[in-house]
């Protein structure tokens, strides 16, 4: 089916295609990738052990955090064949952790061919928010399992795809959004028809509007600012012929969403679940809701409160090991997420399934005319022009449709001066002069479910 997409770097040649020799390796891994998602499991998690090892036997050798943690659990060295017995004396990496030894994690010595390394921040969604390393192997291995959603959900790359999500705010704005010849990461390797982008910010009526107008046949969103469109498609009867599948990406997937999507539009919800440390951990069954771990990309594993493993049914906080960063090696890092385990599946993959995501969801802003907004947080170093000081932790409360409270966990608080320059930058980036109350706590918890909302809408 993908034959006919695969790009060819010799003119006049179309098939077979010769790929170029990025393509090319692209391809070569997802020819593996067919494989192993089939093999036998216990043939499956001794290749897994045996890439585990290496980034453990790296991190012991070559990363300061971990040189200590080995030395202080008394392990001079590894055994031959790992288990989870072994993986389980490391402690676990928490955020708080990560941010606190960020430079003790970097590699002292990453490995050249895996190419030039850069920073990578989180948003700090998830409480607290932590840099990283990575590499251009990294980057790469994102795009694989891009490109493997893809096959795997089987979309017709000569489609069109729309795409709503955060972007700076003078980023694809409507009513025209921005257009591109290709879909994004999967040009790497495949021709493809066309990618619109539309600024989440953008509000629900335009973005309908720019919907209707462009008619595509996939469309990418965060689940609540897609069921605020599925609402007000319903609510108007607005139809969307050519619409093949939704696909989400950043938030809890409810039933409620796949049934409003339906109800919508007649198609399916497809979800991955990703994260910036460590790019796919899981795709969505093609055939069923369930999620499929991407055991290639990262070791997984569910724990209760004790940091004992979870069984099949019980709700845990889940651990991610990544396996091909050798940079920042991230070893039982703890993400913020709640999961359960699912049962084997029947469509043959091998790979683990888990049943849930016990994730957040996104609040909207509400506006005092009644409309509701995805809520634009602003820029990741918006505030630097502000003041040197950098909170721990923020959070906003919208207390009323006139009222915002920002809590900062912050060494110093704000002084007046700053204060009114943050209610500024943060009156710009909500598009309403609300007034700005802030709040100075020693932390902010997370939720039940293990996540942390950045934004929490209080208003009914």
């Amino acid at each position: 089916m993908f034959s006919e997409f695969i790009k060819s770097s010799i003119s006049h040649d179309f098939f077979p295609s010769i790929p170029n020799p990025q393509a090319s390796n692209a391809l070569a891994i997802l020819y593996q990738l067919e494989s192993s998602q089939w093999l036998d499991i216990k043939e499956f998690n001794k290749l897994q052990m045996k890439q585990l090892r290496t980034v453990l036997a790296h991190a012991a050798d070559t990363v300061p955090y971990y040189q200590s943690v080995f030395k202080e659990l008394g392990i001079d060295q590894l055994p031959q064949e790992l288990d989870d017995n072994f993986l389980r004396q490391l402690p676990i990496l928490t955020r708080d952790i990560t941010q606190n030894v960020e430079l003790q994690l970097i590699s002292r010595n990453i490995p050249k061919d895996h190419g030039k390394h850069k920073k990578m921040k989180t948003s700090g969604s998830s409480g607290t928010p932590v840099s990283i390393l990575g590499t251009e192997l990294t980057l790469f291995y994102w795009c694989i399992f891009v490109l493997r959603d893809h096959i795997w959900q089987k979309r017709d790359f000569s489609k069109q795809l729309a795409v709503i999500r955060l972007a700076p705010k003078h980023v694809g704005l409507p009513p025209a959004g921005t257009t591109s010849q290709a879909w994004g990461i999967a040009n790497i390797t495949f021709s493809t028809g066309p990618s619109h982008f539309l600024n989440i910010a953008s509000p629900l009526e335009d973005q309908i509007t720019w919907l209707q107008k462009i008619n595509p046949e996939y469309l990418l969103s965060f689940p609540s600012n897609l069921i605020a469109l599925a609402d007000y498609a319903i609510s108007n009867n607005i139809q969307l012929d050519n619409l093949l599948e939704v696909s989400t990406i950043g938030e809890t997937v409810t039933d409620i969403l796949r049934k409003k999507v339906r109800e919508a539009w007649g198609v399916s919800v497809k979800d991955v679940y990703t994260c910036e440390e460590a790019g796919y951990i899981a795709i969505q069954c093609p055939d069923h809701d369930h999620y499929h771990i991407q055991s290639e990309n990262v070791f997984v594993e569910i724990v209760d409160d004790d940091g004992n493993p979870c069984q099949q049914g019980e709700v845990g906080h889940l651990l991610i090991t990544t396996l091909h960063n050798f940079a920042t090696p991230l070893i039982r890092y703890e993400l913020g997420d709640m999961a359960e385990w699912g049962g084997p599946c029947s469509c043959g993959r091998n790979l683990p399934v888990l049943k849930k995501i016990h994730g957040r969801k996104r609040n909207r802003l509400i506006l005092p005319d009644g409309r509701s907004e995805f809520p634009y947080l602003g820029e990741y170093d918006q505030f630097k022009k502000i003041t040197d000081k950098k909170p721990k932790q923020f959070q906003f409360i919208q207390k009323s449709t006139e009222v915002i409270e920002l809590k900062l966990v912050i060494d110093l608080p704000l002084n007046a001066k700053e204060e009114a320059g943050y209610a500024k930058q943060i009156q710009e980036n909500f598009g309403h002069p609300f007034k700005v109350i802030f709040s100075y706590p020693d932390f902010i918890p997370k939720k039940a479910n293990g996540k942390f909302e950045e934004f929490v809408c209080e208003v009914q």
